[in-house]
């Protein structure tokens, strides 16, 4: 069967894959929709360096149209599925941190979601998979993934209706975490970026002000915003110690901060003690996803409480997955899916 993996560096490949086998409790999946993201990305610009040859993509809505033995799937069901599942049982998930589960990755999408079948181990179909809302379309499904990340990040700084929230980037997963804090009853809700193109459909859709850094003093605008205070919760969404460094000046005393977005092993960022004591601030990071955020995504997209649409700008076929890749690494618009016919 294909599969689509990274190639020589920036290239797309598609290759001939053995065909997964269906484990006892686990199932055998059709891919219906999958997202790009920027890790799609990160392994496309990198490109093949050896070693086994994993498919592309993991934001993944499909069908069953194989069942193991006691799996607790029908054939033709429609699910929308984590990447991966912790383990359930070690320190960290004993501690509800699932993603620091150093297990997590042992329970997970094969070859990945970017390929014509996909094995789910029984692990992750009993806990990773859940039924796809009818009122759902597959592209707005395929969202779940990454919008369970920002759930998780917002659960993290516990962020209420009385919050204002900064989130610095405006790029796809900066707005979906402006959307997230929304439904909790964020206000106001802000949008930092560069990008003018994006910075409207953030104004437009998901924050209540927007600030383009590029002509605007990021701490005075969110201080006018704030009678003066700063943001009760800044969340970071674009790679780099600067960005951090800027979200922690818009940041009120007692506020909390979180790093989202990964950055290169060794970032480091410059840090007065003083704000962090005097100030009392609380900074925190989010990774990955666990398989209730994924749930509390998709009842967030079902209910209308996130609404997804404006984001999705590019929807391409299987065959074109390459210019879906583009679309996302070009900053063309911002989320691309891909669909299977």
């Amino acid at each position: 069967m294909k599969a689509v993996v990274a190639g020589s560096p920036g290239q797309v490949e598609w290759i001939e894959v053995g065909e997964p086998t269906v484990e006892p409790g686990g199932v055998l999946l059709r891919p219906l929709a999958c997202g790009i993201c920027s890790t799609d990305v990160k392994l496309v610009r990198a490109g093949y360096s050896g070693g086994p040859r994993y498919a592309l993509g993991h934001e993944l809505v499909g069908e069953v149209v194989d069942v193991g033995e006691g799996a607790k799937w029908q054939i033709g069901d429609r699910v929308a599925t984590a990447p991966y599942v912790p383990c359930g049982d070690c320190y960290y998930c004993r501690h509800g941190q699932p993603t620091l589960c150093p297990h997590l990755f042992e329970n997970s999408l094969h070859p990945g979601g970017l390929a014509e079948r996909v094995a789910v181990p029984k692990a992750l179909a009993e806990r990773g998979l859940f039924p796809l809302p009818s009122s759902l379309s597959v592209e707005m499904a395929a969202l779940a993934e990454p919008i369970g990340c920002c759930v998780q990040a917002v659960e993290a700084c516990h962020v209420t209706a009385v919050d204002s929230v900064l989130v610095v980037g405006d790029g796809p997963m900066g707005l979906m975490n402006a959307a997230v804090a929304g439904a909790c009853g964020a206000r106001p809700v802000i949008v930092a970026g560069m990008t003018p193109h994006r910075l409207a459909v953030a104004r437009e859709h998901y924050a209540d002000a927007v600030v383009n850094v590029n002509d605007q003093d990021l701490r005075q605008r969110v201080a006018d915003l704030t009678e003066g205070r700063g943001a009760d919760v800044v969340i970071v969404a674009v790679s780099s110690a600067e960005a951090v460094e800027s979200g922690l000046t818009a940041l009120r005393p007692g506020g909390v901060l979180n790093a989202f977005a990964g950055v290169p092993q060794g970032t480091t960022i410059t840090l007065d003690l003083r704000q962090l004591h005097y100030q009392q601030i609380h900074l925190t990071g989010s990774f990955g996803v666990g398989p209730e955020h994924v749930k509390q995504a998709l009842r967030l997209l079902s209910e209308g409480q996130v609404d997804a649409r404006p984001l999705i700008t590019g929807v391409f076929p299987f065959e074109r997955t390459a210019e879906a890749v583009a679309h996302v690494a070009d900053q063309a618009g911002l989320k691309a899916v891909v669909v299977f016919e």
